[in-house]
């Protein structure tokens, strides 16, 4: 469950080379961040969402495109997911 807390702030601070400029050096935090979203999204996050990626799901925010859409708690909760995401990518549409 930490590593689920680590990835969210690397996430954020990878996510920021978007703006351009400077912010460019923060592109040092995008292999760990990715590396951990791969990991996690085949073992706790798809425990924590009672749901296992499918082919080419690589990552959590690809799967998220794809649970959004469900009319249970799995949607409500990726929709959730999905506006946090949103408001920290610089373009504000991550998801």
């Amino acid at each position: 469950m930490i590593a689920v807390l680590l990835l969210l702030p690397l996430f954020a601070l990878a996510i920021q080379t978007e703006r351009g400029g400077y912010w460019r050096v923060f592109v040092v935090f995008m292999p760990p961040a990715m590396l951990l979203d791969v990991i996690l999204n085949f073992t706790e996050l798809a425990v924590l969402t009672w749901d296992f990626p499918r082919a080419g799901e690589w990552t959590f925010s690809v799967r998220l495109r794809r649970l959004m859409q469900r009319d249970d708690w799995r949607g409500a909760v990726a929709r959730y997911l999905a506006k946090i995401l949103d408001a920290i990518d610089p373009t504000g549409k991550h998801i």
